[in-house]
């Protein structure tokens, strides 16, 4: 059964007319009327703020009315005419022009298209969230990366992105290590918020924070796109079973397997720095000139590149996974000499910009719609 919204604004008895005459062409319709308040710009105000009331009224009416559940929704008054195609952009449900060139439709011709207009969705754009503050820095260089990936020549061909930034969600490696707050609830706050935003897919710019993307993906209703198998993947495609890893990340990373356990089913070898040199990329990391500190050369450049030497020279490691990310603002992703070895760095950021951009590209071509 079709539900039909009208936005009813200053002209109920126009509103009242229409529902009469869809009704007596179909009384198995339901006529949803917003009688929302509009309001007025002041009397003062230009002609573009008086304009822009109207849209902006005309917006939270098809807004309210969507939410209600109408399958197709139409105006009371014919000013939407004039900025009709700005707001259809905005909505996924079919509106119906009241007007034409020849100007407003009458209440039995705007019934009649009403009834028959298709009350199929329009494609929605695709949209990622990311649950951001994990840390802030690293949000940054993500969305970054993510932009930069993208083939986009204008601002309009880059697709839709929402940051839920929370950099007070508790942090990931104290609860993991020392018992400290549970970072849980805060992370699914944010997933929820971004679910109710409409986002098509979840990404988090926290290596350790995955560890809790486990407990709360089942409650969402959304896919995350895991930042630990996108870098797993990209290395198997990459090196085939030549792939021998060396892991540099935080203890909470290493310690939970959310790199291992994926090297291990995948049949690729992975080892981690020893005692002292996970002291040492710990330092790079949270230390007093460390890059959540703020700093990316220095002490910690050389503390990373202490840990990156021992896992080649011991371990004859020929990829490195910056496992933090914090850690790809001290190192960059590529190849690189260490210890007399030509290694491949791998950043899981710019392997995530990539894999999101990729899924953007293939919704947006199946969808016909960026």
């Amino acid at each position: 059964m079709k539900t039909i919204g009208l936005v009813v604004g200053h002209h109920c008895d126009t509103a009242l007319e229409i529902k009469a005459a869809i009704l007596a062409k179909d009384a198995s319709v339901t006529v949803l009327l917003d009688e929302g308040d509009f309001v007025e710009a002041p009397a003062d105000a230009t002609d573009a703020l008086k304009e822009a009331a109207r849209k902006i009224n005309n917006f939270n009416a098809v807004k309210r009315l969507q939410k209600a559940g109408a399958d197709v929704i139409g105006f009371a008054c014919g000013c939407p005419h004039r900025f009709f195609a700005e707001l259809q952009t905005e909505f996924t449900v079919r509106l119906i022009d009241p007007a034409c060139d020849s100007g407003r439709l009458s209440a039995a011709e705007y019934a009649q298209a009403l009834l028959t207009a298709d009350v199929t969705p329009l494609p929605k754009p695709f949209k990622v969230g990311m649950i951001g503050g994990l840390g802030p820095a690293a949000t940054v260089d993500l969305y970054d990366k993510i932009v930069k990936a993208t083939p986009a020549k204008t601002d309009q061909e880059h697709f839709k992105l929402v940051v839920e930034q929370n950099p007070q969600i508790p942090d990931r490696t104290k609860c993991l290590l020392e018992g400290g707050d549970n970072p849980t609830l805060s992370m699914y706050n944010c997933a929820k918020r971004l679910e109710e935003d409409d986002c098509d897919c979840i990404i988090v710019p926290c290596n350790t924070a995955h560890a809790f993307v486990a407990l709360i993906e089942p409650f969402v209703g959304i896919p995350f796109i895991n930042m630990q198998q996108v870098t797993m993947q990209e290395i198997q495609e990459k090196f085939g079973d030549k792939a021998v890893i060396g892991l540099m990340a935080t203890t909470g990373t290493v310690r939970s397997g959310l790199y291992g356990q994926k090297a291990e089913a995948m049949g690729m070898p992975m080892y981690v720095p020893d005692d002292e040199h996970q002291a040492r990329v710990m330092a790079a990391i949270y230390g007093p000139q460390g890059a959540k500190a703020g700093f990316t050369d220095g002490v910690c450049r050389e503390d990373l590149c202490s840990a990156a030497e021992y896992l080649v020279k011991t371990h004859g490691c020929n990829v490195l996974i910056l496992g933090c990310t914090e850690l790809p603002l001290i190192l960059d992703e590529g190849f690189m000499t260490i210890a007399g070895k030509e290694v491949f760095i791998i950043d899981p950021t710019s392997a995530l910009a990539r894999r999101v951009v990729k899924v953007a590209q293939e919704v947006a071509a199946e969808r016909g719609v960026l």
